[in-house]
């Protein structure tokens, strides 16, 4: 059996060797003992420490906490693993866990206290960037999810359950399946072998169905999950919602199509007239046009220069309302004046092609606006239905005065518009044969100013069809000058 002396030297080897801080101090709060490892933790040497009080590694703000240890100890109550903050020498502060006993005299009265410090600053801070990454992932607007190497789901964000409609209850421990669409399956046979071989899947466009059935577009990085000794054991999935990033996409897509197959039209429409007027006026400036055809020369100048003018004049005025610059000059206006105004304009072209005007207008039909503009309204659409007319055909034009508006209706015989198409033909630069081979000029403005130059004014456009080869009607429909209905500026 060990000697006194022996078990004594023991247990200071044990205390010297430990890992953990072991302090010993009186009732009063004053440093008995100091091992080699509270110098390492603390940054003090036993000298500095035995004899001084133990508020010297007690940071301000925590000096209550050595009252009611104390208080403990002087019950003879243990504080066990108590983590609190500690400071060092050197000014810096560390975490810690406490665990202080009671100290015993031969007579069994408690004379001190015994105190093991633990440094739990790796686990505080580890603590820390999971609680930080948690709150990440669950404040986050991407669905973030963990899968297991089956694909069995093991969590699901607040971002998983707003894209994809499902709860964590109802998402965590069903196979991920649950989202694909059945002809999407294979991809994800194909992501679990990359991630078995320890592979990473980045920003992969597919698509994902929501608890409602919907299917929706997502972008989606996958990375393998790794166990302490390396091995993969699952993945971590981010999908992100890209639907609208995928329709803006698709719309400036089109827009640059459009844009494009404008230019390619406004060159062609503009190359036609262009030619025409050079080609005459280089043979005048040579004299090869006789006397008597020169009028008839002069006569197709005019008029190609009047059709580079309307050209020009409709692409500055779609500019124009596009960036919201265009004002309107709004008076008290007869439509019907108007209205006769723009067939006079347009009669000479319908003779041309045989085509019988109607008209049946009533005069005094008052509407605050524009009178240049609204003419312009009209020549489109006159001009349209003479463009679009065959031979023989007939257009008509009539107004009708109803409780607040005045109507104004354009009907022809021409070639009518596909039901597929109804929904289009008020777009920008849209035209239902947009090759320059089709058998109508035009840039695709026409109707698009009208209907904007009618919105302007508080009124709208109406456009109908029974179908191809069936004719077409408009619609002018504007507030009267009597109406409540306030008109746009």
């Amino acid at each position: 059996m060990p000697s006194p002396d022996e078990v004594a030297g023991l247990l200071a080897a044990i205390v010297a060797s430990s890992d953990d801080a072991i302090i010993s101090k009186d009732l009063n709060g004053y440093v008995t003992s100091w091992n080699q490892s509270a110098e390492r933790l603390f940054g003090h040497s036993a000298a500095e420490m035995i004899g001084q009080h133990i508020t010297r590694i007690i940071p301000a703000d925590r000096r209550s906490e050595e009252d009611f240890v104390l208080s403990c100890i002087r019950a003879d109550t243990t504080v066990d693993h108590f983590e609190t903050v500690r400071q060092r020498k050197d000014g810096s502060l560390i975490d810690v866990s406490l665990t202080v006993s009671p100290v015993r005299n031969a007579a069994g009265r408690v004379v001190g206290a015994s105190k093991v410090a633990r440094d739990i600053s790796d686990r505080k801070r580890m603590e820390r960037d999971v609680m930080r990454l948690a709150a990440i992932v669950s404040s986050s607007e991407d669905a973030i999810v963990a899968k297991d190497l089956n694909g069995i789901i093991q969590s699901w964000n607040i971002g998983a359950e707003r894209i994809f409609g499902l709860t964590a209850l109802e998402a965590v421990g069903k196979p991920i399946t649950i989202i694909i669409p059945e002809d999407r399956l294979e991809e994800e046979y194909r992501v679990l072998a990359l991630l078995r071989a320890g592979e990473s899947v980045q920003h992969f466009e597919t698509v994902r169905r929501r608890s409602d059935g919907r299917l929706i577009d997502v972008s989606l990085s996958v990375a393998p999950v790794r166990s302490s000794r390396g091995e993969v054991v699952g993945a971590s999935k981010i999908a992100r919602d890209i639907t609208e990033q995928k329709r803006f996409r698709a719309a400036a897509e089109e827009a640059s199509r459009a844009k494009d197959e404008f230019l390619a039209t406004l060159s062609h429409e503009l190359r036609t007239p262009l030619n025409t007027v050079l080609g005459y006026t280089h043979m005048m400036q040579k004299g090869a046009i006789p006397q008597q055809d020169l009028g008839k020369v002069l006569d197709a100048i005019e008029r190609n220069a009047g059709s580079l003018t309307r050209l020009v004049n409709d692409v500055l005025d779609t500019s124009r309302i596009a960036t919201g610059r265009i004002r309107l000059n709004i008076q008290q206006c007869d439509v019907g004046v108007i209205a006769e105004d723009a067939i006079a304009t347009i009669t000479p072209a319908a003779r041309g092609k045989s085509i019988q005007v109607t008209s049946h207008i009533d005069l005094g039909l008052l509407v605050p606006g524009d009178p240049d503009r609204l003419r312009q309204v009209f020549w489109n659409l006159l001009s349209n239905a003479v463009k679009f007319t065959h031979h023989g055909g007939a257009l008509t034009l009539s107004t009708v005065r109803e409780a607040q508006t005045v109507r104004v209706i354009i009907e022809d015989t021409g070639i009518g518009i596909a039901p597929e198409s109804l929904p289009h033909v008020f777009r920008r630069f849209w035209q239902e044969d947009p090759t320059h081979t089709r058998a109508h000029g035009g840039l695709g403005l026409g109707l698009a100013l009208a209907r904007d130059f009618v919105e302007l004014h508080g009124g709208r456009l109406e456009a109908r069809s029974e179908g191809l080869n069936r004719g077409a009607r408009f619609d002018v429909v504007l507030p009267a000058a009597d109406a409540s209905v306030r008109p746009g500026a």
